[in-house]
């Protein structure tokens, strides 16, 4: 058996124990953490560009 097939094997074994890995409710779930990482990450960004315009004696974003 090469690795491909003990892959193939380990993934169906994860599967038959975690049905709930392959529903829709799953990728539901995924899709909005995903979606709270990137408005996370914005609002630290915003965050960041409100704190190098309002002080002026720390630079966080160069080229100004």
């Amino acid at each position: 058996m090469n690795w491909l097939d003990k892959i193939a094997k380990k993934r169906l074994e994860e599967l038959e124990a975690h049905p709930e890995l392959n529903s829709d409710k799953f990728a539901e779930k995924m899709s909005t953490l995903y979606f709270a990482i990137v408005l996370l990450v914005v609002a630290i960004l915003i965050l960041l560009f409100w704190y190098d315009t309002e002080h002026f004696e720390i630079w966080i974003f160069p080229g100004r």
